[in-house]
């Protein structure tokens, strides 16, 4: 029978640990978020999949606080999964998109007759923070992993190498 080193066992322990992050985070990689900015009265709504991908023309709904149920708009996204709209009334704005994979978000947001107008000091309209925010602490987490994983990897392909046959 062979016994594993103290120091070998725990080399294994963090090589599953730093597995089961992976792969918990790749669970998440297709999860989706949104968020909008406005454009001289046009609201620009920008998709992103956990992991940074844009959903390329999924399918979206727009519906206004006058009637939740009827569509005010819809329509897909484009290659970059973005969708425009007009907002004709103040009040709270729902927009679902689904990609036909089983991955839906639906997006609420209030509108308001200040905000519709509102431009910043320099003209520029105000914005949200975009998908690209989303996918950052995601990226961070599977790069130390797959550096990680390579390093045990390396480690325990040396360790056999030098072991007796």
């Amino acid at each position: 029978m062979r016994i594993i080193h103290p120091r070998g066992m725990a080399a294994i322990v963090l090589g599953a640990l730093l597995l089961v992050a992976g792969t918990a985070a790749q669970g998440h990689a297709h999860a989706l978020y949104a968020a909008h900015s406005w454009h001289e009265g046009v609201v620009l709504v920008q998709f992103a999949y956990a992991g940074g991908e844009q959903p390329t023309y999924a399918k979206v709904e727009v519906y206004s606080p006058a009637d939740a149920r009827v569509e005010f708009q819809n329509g897909r996204t484009d290659a970059q999964g973005r969708f425009a709209f007009m907002p004709d009334a103040p009040g709270l704005w729902r927009i679902i998109m689904a990609d036909n994979m089983g991955h839906r978000v639906e997006h609420p947001m209030e509108v308001n007759a200040a905000l519709q107008a509102a431009t910043t000091a320099d003209g520029a309209p105000p914005t949200e923070v975009g998908p690209g925010g989303f996918a950052m602490p995601l990226r961070i987490l599977l790069g130390l992993s797959l550096i990680a994983n390579m390093t045990l990897a390396a480690a325990v392909l040396r360790r056999k190498k030098n072991q007796p046959a």
